[in-house]
């Protein structure tokens, strides 16, 4: 009994930790708090696909898919609109909510260079994720989705 009692303990504590048994985001912002929340903290970002929704996903499971494991489409992350990060002064905007999706602009800088990006969600089952993301400010302004819909392999 006791090793039963051993590997649920064990199994839950594996759960909690890998985010296996995460809340689903009830809120836009509570979305995007969490989705920065590594890059703020511990720097652990492999969770990040958590986030995205159905239709986001199936766009990076195509690109990995069609790249046959060489760089896909997106050569960054999308999150940070860059490769490496030293975020600061991070302002979430207040979420325009329409039915089902919503649009939050999210405004930081990244090693002091101003980025805006407008993350367009969407509520799957009660669950906040995020649909697509835009690049509003720069040189390089892009969308994501537009990324892999253009992209050439």
């Amino acid at each position: 009994m006791q090793n039963v009692i051993f590997a649920f303990v064990l199994g839950l504590a594996t759960a909690v930790a890998t985010g296996a048994w995460a809340q689903p985001f009830r809120s836009p912002t509570a979305l995007i708090e969490a989705l920065y929340a590594p890059y703020l903290g511990d720097g652990d970002t492999s969770e990040r696909d958590a986030f995205f929704s159905n239709d986001l996903t199936k766009l990076y499971e195509t690109d990995a898919e069609k790249s046959q494991g060489e760089v896909g489409a997106i050569g960054f992350d999308p999150v940070i609109n860059g490769q490496d990060w030293d975020i600061a002064n991070l302002r979430i905007g207040k979420a325009e909510i329409t039915g089902p999706s919503a649009v939050v602009t999210v405004r930081f800088e990244n090693f002091s260079a101003p980025v805006t990006l407008r993350y367009s969600l969407m509520n799957e089952a009660g669950n906040w994720q995020v649909d697509d993301i835009e690049s509003t400010e720069g040189d390089t302004r892009w969308t994501l989705s537009e990324i892999f819909a253009n992209a050439q392999y």
